[in-house]
């Protein structure tokens, strides 16, 4: 098929007429499409974690989150179809990076005891220097738009953390009680430790009341 006569209206080859081949011009390259600027995820998930720590994560609509992140809504909604996809995105994440922490000066070679306490000193030394993150997990505990889909990434990062525990009940360790106790003790023990680091009202060095606050999980 040949191309038709040319409109003089459109000489510039911008609109291409039907049946005509699309001209190549030379000079910048087209931008991207927003929803494939690198870095635009991130920023959605950074500006996300700003904004529910601030004002909670029910109070906090996307549009907001698309408005501060400076990205369109189409954007936002491109890699989270729905607030709660968003939402357990950024728990995955921040899940994984404590995960990392906690389990980065791990030694398979140490005794049990010593190694759950290092571990829950790496919670305890991520946790100081992530405060926001560490409230963002606290508003999440419970949140039920977190499915069991990332809920199960999550226990798989921590699963090695469950096995010491299993360890430590075999070991007389700790009481013989349900790995979910263990769990909530554990969790609440390092958010108690990391709330009197923060406040300085205890009276007590951080070091005090780290190793305090360590001492209440082991059967006495």
């Amino acid at each position: 098929m040949t191309a038709g006569p040319k409109d003089p209206k459109k000489s510039s080859g911008r609109i291409p007429r039907a049946g005509t081949a699309t001209r190549k011009t030379t000079g910048r390259p087209a931008a991207p499409a927003p929803e494939k600027v690198p870095g635009n995820r991130e920023k959605i998930l950074t500006t996300a974690l700003h904004l529910f720590t601030r004002y909670g994560v029910d109070s906090t609509p996307t549009s907001r989150i698309s408005k501060e992140a400076g990205v369109s809504t189409g954007t936002l909604f491109y890699y989270f179809p729905d607030k709660d996809t968003l939402v357990g995105a950024l728990y995955l994440s921040i899940k994984k990076e404590l995960a990392g922490a906690v389990r980065c000066n791990d030694d398979p070679s140490l005794p049990t005891k010593e190694r759950i306490g290092q571990g829950m000193r790496g919670y305890i030394a991520w946790g100081a220097a992530n405060p926001l993150k560490v409230r963002f997990l606290d508003q999440c505990y419970n949140y039920p738009g977190i499915g069991d889909d990332v809920q199960e990434l999550v226990y798989d990062e921590f699963s090695w953390m469950a096995g010491l525990i299993e360890a430590a009940v075999r070991e007389g360790l700790v009481q013989d009680l349900p790995a979910d106790f263990h769990a909530m003790m554990v969790y609440h023990i390092t958010s108690g430790i990391l709330a009197l680091i923060e406040s300085g009202t205890s009276g007590m060095s951080a070091d005090e009341i780290i190793d305090n606050g360590l001492a209440m999980l082991w059967k006495h």
